[in-house]
C-alpha cells in the first residue's frame, strides 16, 4: 500500500500499480501521485487497533496484536506524519490516524445520477468517507467498499452501544416501495447494476456494479442503517452467501448474472404484452380513437 493525502481534505488513496501521474479527488482538488519519503518515529500507538501503547510493552493491551519496533522499508508511509509503519497496519504507529484510502475514480469528469440521468452526483463526505449524491432525487452512490465502510461503522456503534430500546425497534420504512423492477446502470462505467437485496432480509433493493461500487435510492441507506442497528446481519444463518452485508466480488460472475436478469426482465415484459393483446382481443391493434370508431362501424 502505497498512501497519499489530499492537501485539500486529507482523504487518502492508495497509489500503488497507478500509472496515472496525480490524483483527482472527490473534493476536487489535483495533486501528484507520488508518497510522500518515510522517516522514522516512536511508536506511540498499535498499529492494528490504533490504542496507545508504552515503550516497554511487546503487545497491545486492547487487541493484543505484536507491537512492531522497527517497520520494514516495505510498509505504508503515512500520509500525515509521514512516519514509516508495518506492512497490513491499520492504523499509523506515530500519529495514530487510521489508513482509509478511498476507491480512485474510474473516469475524470462528473457523474451522472443512476436515477435521474440530467443530474450531476456532488460529491459529500460520511463519516470520514466520500460518497455522491444526487441533488434531485437525494440518492447516494457509494464508490469501491464505501458501503461495506459505512456499515461496518454502524455495525461498531451497535456493538458499542448495544441493541436499541424495544420501542425504537422495527422503525417504519422510509424508503419508497416501487412495485415496478428498475435496473440502474454504473455511473462510471454505464454497465447495468445487479439488484440485491441487502443482507438478504432487509427488504432494501440496493444497486451494485462489481467494479464500481453500490447506489442507494433516497433513504435506502437510512433503512440499511435501521436494519443493522436492530440487529438483521446477526440473524442471517452462518454460512450462506455473503454471511455478512459484503457484496460478491467476482466481477465477471456477477456480469453474467447482471446479463440473465436482463434477458428475463425483457422475457416477462414480452409476456406481459403478449397477455394484454389476448385480454383485449381484436382492440389489441387499435392505436388510436380513429381505430376504435372505425371498427365499431364495420
Amino acid at each position: 500500500m502505497k498512501l497519499v493525502g489530499c492537501p485539500k481534505c486529507h482523504a487518502q488513496y492508495d497509489v500503488d500499480g497507478l500509472s496515472e501521474p496525480t490524483v483527482t479527488c472527490r473534493c476536487g482538488a489535483t495533486f501528484p501521485a507520488v508518497p510522500p519519503a518515510a522517516v522514522d518515529a516512536a511508536v506511540t500507538r498499535c498499529a492494528a487497533c490504533g490504542a496507545l501503547v508504552g515503550e516497554a510493552e511487546t503487545t497491545c493491551a486492547y487487541c493484543h496484536a505484536e507491537i512492531v519496533r522497527r517497520p520494514q522499508a516495505s510498509g505504508p508511509v503515512c500520509p500525515e506524519c509521514y512516519a514509516r509503519n508495518p506492512e497490513k497496519a491499520k492504523f499509523c504507529i506515530a500519529c495514530g490516524i487510521e489508513f482509509r484510502p478511498q476507491p480512485i475514480r474510474a473516469r475524470e469528469g462528473s457523474l451522472r445520477c443512476p436515477a435521474c440521468p440530467e443530474s450531476t452526483l456532488v460529491p459529500r463526505s460520511i463519516g470520514g468517507v466520500w460518497v455522491e449524491e444526487c441533488p434531485a432525487c437525494l440518492g447516494l452512490w457509494a464508490p469501491g467498499d464505501v458501503m461495506d465502510r459505512l456499515i461496518e461503522r454502524v455495525r461498531e456503534k451497535r456493538r458499542h452501544d448495544g441493541a436499541p430500546p424495544e420501542d425504537s425497534a422495527h422503525r417504519a420504512r422510509r424508503t419508497a416501495w416501487r412495485a415496478e423492477v428498475t435496473y440502474r446502470h454504473c455511473p462510471e462505467c454505464g454497465g447495468m447494476m445487479q439488484r440485491r437485496n441487502f443482507g438478504r432480509r432487509s427488504g432494501v433493493i440496493v444497486d451494485w456494479c462489481g467494479d464500481h461500487g453500490t447506489w442507494l435510492d433516497a433513504n435506502e441507506m437510512e433503512d440499511v442503517a435501521s436494519f443493522v442497528l436492530e440487529g438483521g446481519l446477526d440473524r442471517i444463518p452462518a454460512g450462506a452467501e455473503a454471511a455478512g452485508y459484503g457484496l460478491p466480488a467476482d466481477p465477471k460472475r456477477m456480469a453474467a448474472i447482471v446479463a440473465a436478469e436482463g434477458i428475463l426482465a425483457e422475457e416477462r415484459a414480452r409476456d406481459a404484452t403478449r397477455d394484454r393483446k389476448r385480454e383485449l382481443g381484436p382492440l389489441a391493434g387499435l392505436k388510436g380513437i380513429g381505430d376504435l370508431i372505425a371498427l365499431l362501424l364495420k
